[in-house]
């Protein structure tokens, strides 16, 4: 069914380019009553997709994702940035001898490379916002796609880990007992955590007795990253950390189904 959706989508996309300029062609996924190829005219916006797929009540808006052609190129660049930055970090531990911080910037790079570039953007799919504010009514573009997941049923603890962890959501837990239920790698950071809401919404939290952060409620599906430490890229790649969070917010939530 999938692929037969974007075998659709594709052939659209290519009758639109190929002359019909009044419409553009967006795909909707997920939970909706009318999933599939939308042929809309060429200034249609949000609001007009989410009425015509007609998004049911059981759509998990907070991870709803807008993946937007427009914004790809830059998320590529995001990747292929992210990439160099662990093959250096990775390189320079093995000629040092760190067997260990040289096997964590690996599977993190396995992780990463797996992953697609997206074009995720980080607005609102909710249909009541989108209709109350105009400024969340925002122009659509030829080849985007609107992801509805289910509510997840997880949080998942990744980063500087012996493995990653998908532990159960519970109400009201903090970013730090889920931390804490997951062991971490040696070279991970003590002090800092970072927090990829189903939104797209990246926050760095102090984690450590110096610099502790009231405790950020998390949604279902969020995703805990835990830094490497400074020492381990300090002079080779500072930014890895915050690169590593940006780039997996712009993956969309899976739902729970196919989760399982």
């Amino acid at each position: 069914m999938m692929r037969t959706i974007q075998q659709l989508f594709f052939v659209l996309v290519m009758l639109v380019g190929g002359g019909a300029s009044a419409q553009v062609a967006v795909a909707v996924e997920g939970r909706v009553a009318h999933p599939g190829v939308l042929a809309l005219t060429g200034q249609a916006r949000l609001l007009d997709a989410l009425r015509a797929a007609d998004v049911q009540p059981d759509a998990y808006l907070l991870g709803a994702a807008w993946l937007h052609r427009d914004a790809i190129a830059a998320q590529r660049e995001l990747k292929v940035g992210l990439l160099f930055d662990l093959a250096v970090v990775e390189q320079a531990a093995r000629l040092e001898g760190k067997a260990d911080l040289g096997e964590l910037a690996g599977r993190l790079a396995d992780r990463v490379r797996a992953q697609p570039v997206t074009g995720r953007r980080t607005d609102t799919l909710d249909p009541v916002r989108v209709e109350l504010e105009a400024r969340s009514n925002r122009r659509l573009g030829d080849g985007d796609r609107l992801v509805f997941p289910s509510r997840p049923v997880d949080v998942t603890v990744t980063g500087a880990v012996q493995a990653d962890c998908v532990l159960p959501f519970v109400g009201l837990r903090s970013a730090t007992q889920y931390r804490s239920d997951c062991p971490l790698h040696p070279h991970a950071d003590p002090d800092w955590l970072y927090i990829v809401q189903p939104d797209g919404q990246v926050l760095r939290r102090g984690v450590a007795l110096w610099n502790q952060d009231r405790d950020q409620a998390l949604a279902p599906g969020a995703r805990l990253v835990v830094p490497l430490s400074g020492k381990a890229l300090r002079g080779r790649a500072e930014g890895l950390n915050e690169e590593l969070a940006g780039f997996l917010a712009t993956q969309p939530v899976p739902s729970a189904e196919s989760a399982r």
